[in-house]
């Protein structure tokens, strides 16, 4: 990966500060010990010799426009009268997008009418936060008792009758201090809402004792299974290994990412803060950038990190930064200075046995990850240290620190170093994306994310897990048998499946910096076009033996001798427990499940057949690589799906 493409100004910029660079200073550069040394030198050195970065803050509230959300408004009202209300709830999404923040007026306006909206979508819930929304924007105090009179309806109808009768009082407040009925319709008004009190009290007494308490807001608990453990050596790093036999369709982590971001392509499909699809728009007051799916997620992101990228986010695209900045600039600012400052002295002498009992949002849990310092070239290098010093400025100008604290680097060194440990360390975050619910889907990656312990699985072309995501959470699967003792392998790209050894340990080497040992490499697997039929690879039978014994099917003799441990294997006999195991009729029956959108079930099916086949039979071979991807298809699609066409014409 890298921190650039060539379609955007960065990769210009950076071609004419290298040939600015003398080469005295870029041998002073390579010899260079640290990175904090790295970014001082050519932060000082990128104003005397290149100083024209279009690095440019988008004015506040620019993209907002009021004639379009009127238009946009309109339009959906239309749509509501005919009763369309996906098309009138999407109108006024992108209405709500476009008012500037001084309108908040029309905004309190445009909350109430979606609210309603939304009410006719069954979206009770979400309805009540436009409703408080409407309200905080200042919606019109001569029309407050029918806000609080909607509300009071909806707390009604969920039986939520102490809230409805709070919101009934309020509705007879305001009607007491600010109305524009007629005395007496107003007074009759009045009777008739306190008469509606009055039952709706009488059903929170006779009912609240048989209600169970409310439940509070379900909590994130990272999971990591018990059979999992971490180990260290000089050759492989950190990596996991089971410490107890694992079976296929084993869930053995679920994480939280300590950074995500989006894609500009999904910044205004995705809620930039959760990556769930948006259905009901939140966003920004300042920019048109990037939304949300909720309040809450609106409020955590500008409550932290978008508050300091707000405004940069266009030129930081059109710059051509890749997801790789992005998530190195958003890992600063989605904490603020004192926070680093604090943890300052700390990150020089961080060991496992301390970060391993941090949570994932700890800063000093990610700082130790891989970052390839030794194997970078200086030509490299010099770029990464470019962006990061691209990077600075934007926290320089977005007011990340106050302008009398001075740039000692503390920041900038951060940033390269945050660039190398994502660059190695981070995954793409994927959604299954399908044109209608019965078609195939293709799995899109949609933004990328740094998970602490995800990010410790070494690499192998026959990797031992799936992993899948649930907005930004990841989850990971077994797909195959994983013994004691073994390492746990996740894949970094290249399948043996379907990519040539050479090719594969070309792009691991360039893009990771490691030569790839596993065993699909050293023994050379075929591809899955290539594998052979006409010969079954049966395991061996003896005692902790895993050498695999290969049958012709055209041969006449049944029994094979092991040339490892010198066991006799009687075929006839293993191939008469696959019959009776009835294998091809489990796997189209786990097959049709998964057709029928029954994906756990057809999950469990697969995993069975794998434990079965994992008995008898070795890899590399058809069978077993089908049923590893009905594994992996299965579990993609337990996690973020978008349906295009949710629904078929009959």
């Amino acid at each position: 990966m890298e921190v650039s493409t060539e379609n955007g100004y960065f990769h210009g910029y950076a071609k004419k500060f290298r040939r600015a660079l003398g080469v005295k200073e870029f041998e002073q550069f390579a010899a260079l010990a640290t990175d904090q040394e790295r970014f001082t030198f050519v932060n000082e050195l990128k104003w005397r010799v290149v100083n024209d970065l279009p690095l440019e803050r988008t004015e506040q509230g620019e993209g907002k426009c009021m004639d379009k959300a009127r238009e946009g408004e309109a339009q959906g009202r239309k749509l509501a009268r005919d009763e369309d209300w996906p098309g009138a709830l999407k109108c006024y999404n992108q209405s709500y997008l476009l008012i500037p923040e001084q309108n908040a007026h029309d905004k309190a306006l445009l909350l109430d009418t979606r609210a309603q909206v939304l009410l006719q979508l069954g979206k009770a819930d979400q309805a009540l936060e436009d409703i408080d929304r409407a309200v905080s924007y200042g919606f019109p105090k001569d029309r407050l008792a029918e806000l609080w009179e909607r509300k009071a309806q909806i707390f009604q109808s969920k039986k939520d009758f102490k809230a409805a009768v709070e919101c009934y009082n309020k509705v007879v407040h305001c009607l007491q201090r600010c109305c524009t009925l007629p005395d007496a319709e107003r007074d009759g008004k009045i009777r008739e809402l306190q008469k509606i009190t009055d039952t709706v009290y009488y059903q929170y007494k006779n009912v609240q004792k048989y209600l169970e308490p409310p439940k509070g807001d379900r909590v994130f608990r990272p999971h990591l299974d018990g059979g999992v453990l971490y180990e260290c050596n000089e050759t492989d790093g950190r990596f996991a290994t089971a410490q107890t036999n694992l079976r296929p369709n084993q869930l053995i982590l679920k994480e939280k990412p300590h950074v995500a971001a989006l894609v500009k392509e999904y910044s205004l499909t995705h809620c930039s803060h959760c990556f769930e699809r948006v259905e009901i728009l939140y966003c920004c007051p300042q920019c048109t950038d990037v939304v949300f799916c909720s309040g809450r997620c609106e409020r955590a992101a500008c409550g932290s990190y978008h508050r300091y990228e707000c405004g940069f986010l266009r030129t930081l695209w059109k710059s051509g930064a890749t997801i790789v900045s992005h998530l190195a600039l958003r890992i600063i600012t989605q904490k603020p200075y004192s926070y680093f400052e604090g943890i300052r002295d700390e990150l020089p002498h961080l060991d496992a046995s301390f970060t391993d009992k941090l949570t994932s949002d700890d800063y000093r849990k990610v700082f130790n990850l891989v970052t390839h310092s030794d194997k970078r070239n200086t030509e490299d290098y010099l770029i990464w240290t470019l962006m990061a010093t691209m990077l600075n400025s934007v926290l320089r100008q977005g007011r990340y620190t106050t302008t009398n604290q001075p740039d000692d680097g503390f920041l900038g060194y951060l940033l390269l170093h945050n660039l190398q440990i994502v660059n190695y360390s981070a995954h793409d975050v994927s959604e299954v994306q399908r044109k209608r619910p019965n078609e195939s889907g293709t799995s899109v990656a949609i933004g990328a994310a740094l998970y602490p312990m995800l990010a410790l699985f070494n690499h192998s072309c026959d990797p031992g897990i799936v992993r899948y995501f649930t907005g930004t959470t990841v989850h990971v699967r077994t797909i195959k048998n994983i013994a004691a003792g073994s390492i746990i392998a996740e894949n970094y790209g290249p399948l043996y499946t379907k990519v040539p050894r050479t090719e594969r340990r070309e792009s691991l080497a360039r893009n990771y910096r490691f030569d790839c040992c596993c065993q699909a490499c050293e023994a050379d697997w075929p591809a899955y076009a290539d594998m052979d039929q006409s010969v079954i690879r049966f395991r061996c039978t003896g005692p902790a033996c895993q050498e695999a014994l290969l049958f012709d099917l055209s041969s006449e003799c049944y029994t094979v001798r092991c040339g490892v441990c010198g066991q006799t294997v009687d075929i006839m006999e293993r191939i008469k427990m696959l019959q009776e195991a009835k294998m091809l009729s489990r796997f189209n029956e786990a097959s049709h499940l998964y057709q029928v959108g029954l994906f756990e079930h057809a999950l469990s099916k697969y995993a069975a057949i794998m434990i079965i086949m994992d008995q008898i039979l070795m890899p590399p071979y058809r069978d077993y690589h089908l049923c590893q991807q009905g594994i992996r298809r299965c579990c993609l699609d337990l996690g973020s799906c978008y349906v295009e066409c949710p629904t078929t014409d009959k």
